[in-house]
């Protein structure tokens, strides 16, 4: 197995960066040698925890409350499909999605996110706002997307030649069938056996990683 070692300079740009749509392909599937369905479920610890502004740029939960960012489950998948995502902060470093209108809990997914269903990568390239659910209306008559270009173009989906749309079907597989429902079965079986594969000593299907440790 891999050597373990009390410090290596450099190890945490081995994580997946927020801002590209390659990012997953790049570190799950090329340098680790795991499957779309494996970093699909990866990708799912994200209900988990928010960010902060301070730390990483980019501030918020990916799940609806702070409480509910507690629980370890399948809502991270649930969120992706249901609300309607916008980008924020378009053309800057972070740049990400938000949905809601600020009036509570500040929300947040990240383009490594927003890709495992939408294909946004030229439009964030070019600049372009969409949002992912244009058909929504609050009590008082504001469309859901909130920002007005947004809810002018709806973020499309992969085709079906796409090479990205096994990342969609892996998503919906998590769902665990028609929502609402209470099957996390799917997502934790999925999950326990990636987070396997990334972390166990002895595994013989991975590739080596990329920009070792120097030797010291």
């Amino acid at each position: 197995g891999r050597k373990d070692r009390a410090a290596c300079r450099g190890s945490g740009d081995r994580l997946p960066e927020s801002n590209s749509c390659n990012e997953v392909e790049d570190v799950f599937l090329t340098k680790m040698g795991l499957s779309w369905k494996d970093a699909v479920a990866l990708l799912g610890a994200h209900t988990l925890g928010r960010g902060d502004r301070s730390f990483s740029g980019h501030h918020g939960t990916w799940v609806d409350t702070d409480k509910d960012a507690q629980v370890f489950d399948k809502a991270y998948y649930e969120e992706l499909f249901t609300n309607p995502w916008r980008p924020r902060n378009m053309g800057r470093r972070n740049q990400d999605w938000t949905t809601g209108r600020g009036d509570g809990n500040p929300r947040v997914m990240l383009n490594t996110d927003m890709c495992l269903v939408f294909d946004i990568e030229q439009l964030v390239k070019q600049e372009k706002p969409c949002c992912t659910r244009t058909n929504g209306y609050y009590p008082d008559g504001m469309n859901r997307c909130v920002d007005r270009e947004a809810a002018r173009r709806r973020c499309p989906m992969y085709s079906q030649h796409d090479e990205r749309q096994v990342a969609t079907d892996h998503v919906r597989e998590m769902l665990g069938g028609s929502s609402p429902n209470n099957n996390n079965r799917p997502f934790y079986t999925a999950f326990a056996e990636a987070w396997g594969k990334a972390t166990t000593v002895g595994q013989d299907n991975l590739l080596p990683l990329r920009g070792n440790c120097e030797r010291t």
